[in-house]
């Protein structure tokens, strides 16, 4: 239980910085993009750029990171 609660401090102190990285980031538009090239969006849990191929079938909502707290039901 103690490393479970300390891991979740972790993580979410580590969050908390990313989400500070991140906010000063500027991601180029997709729109003004090359046609063929990867596109960009923004992580919902930290704000992140997320890159996906530009053939993706569902668009990302959550950087691997954010997505394993939001299964550990450490990120709503």
């Amino acid at each position: 239980m103690v490393a479970t609660t300390l891991g979740k401090q972790a993580a979410l102190d580590a969050l908390a910085a990313r989400r500070a990285e991140n906010k000063t980031l500027t991601l180029p538009r997709n729109e003004d993009l090359p046609a063929g090239s990867a596109m960009v969006f923004r992580c919902l849990g930290c704000g992140a750029p997320i890159w996906v191929d530009e053939g993706y079938i569902t668009r990302p909502k959550m950087c691997s990171e954010c997505q394993a707290m939001h299964d550990l039901g450490w990120l709503e």
